[in-house]
């Protein structure tokens, strides 16, 4: 169990052994040779940490993971999870799966990163996030969900300024998009408010 802040693994280290995160959130964190940093995605419930490689034991972790909330992880050593897809070969299958689903949030994320204004930026992160949120069941369709990061996170990941994360927070909450509670609580959105203002 970490709390919020900790980190699990760091951006270089040898890659010892794979995991799955069973509670709470996880930021994917890169590093420039700058010192600067980027949060490159975000870790929920039931996703897998690592990069599968079934015969490569020098494996360097390829991002730093730091507990963005209240982090649950259960973890397992690289060997003994390649025996185990030996015997269970659907599980090579699943994980496969959920890479190429990596794969196309990765590009998506391009488009929004290159292509989106700060408006449909910002949408595209709530609905994410609210998606994510419900289909771990901490959440529904119109109701509640928590911000798993800080204004300042969420300008960093989606290539924003702070101010203008909260200005445009602040314009959904106003157009009735959103109703929020503190800095993080969104109490109800209206999904296909943020849906048109995300420019799907």
């Amino acid at each position: 169990m970490l709390s919020r802040g900790q980190v699990y693994v760091l951006e270089g280290d040898a890659a010892l052994e794979y995991a799955n995160v069973v509670a709470g959130v996880g930021k994917l964190i890169r590093g420039a040779p700058d010192g600067r940093t980027q949060i490159v995605g975000l870790l929920f419930p039931s996703d897998f940490i690592g990069t599968y490689e079934k015969h490569r034991s020098d494996r360097t972790e390829a991002y730093t993971i730091e507990a963005a909330t209240d982090l649950e992880i259960c973890s397992f050593p690289r060997g003994k999870f390649a025996q185990l897809t030996d015997v269970h070969p659907a599980l090579e299958t699943k994980i496969l799966a959920r890479t190429v689903d990596e794969l196309r949030l990765a590009r998506d994320w391009m488009v929004l990163l290159g292509r989106k204004t700060a408006a449909e930026r910002v949408a595209t992160f709530l609905i994410y996030v609210a998606d994510k949120t419900a289909a771990n069941g901490c959440g529904s369709q119109n109701g509640s969900f928590e911000l798993p990061l800080s204004r300042a996170d969420i300008a960093d990941h989606i290539g924003l300024t702070v101010e203008t994360v909260s200005r445009q927070i602040t314009e959904f909450r106003k157009a009735g998009a959103l109703e929020i509670s503190g800095a993080r609580k969104i109490t109800r959105y209206d999904r296909e408010a943020l849906v048109e203002a995300a420019g799907f």
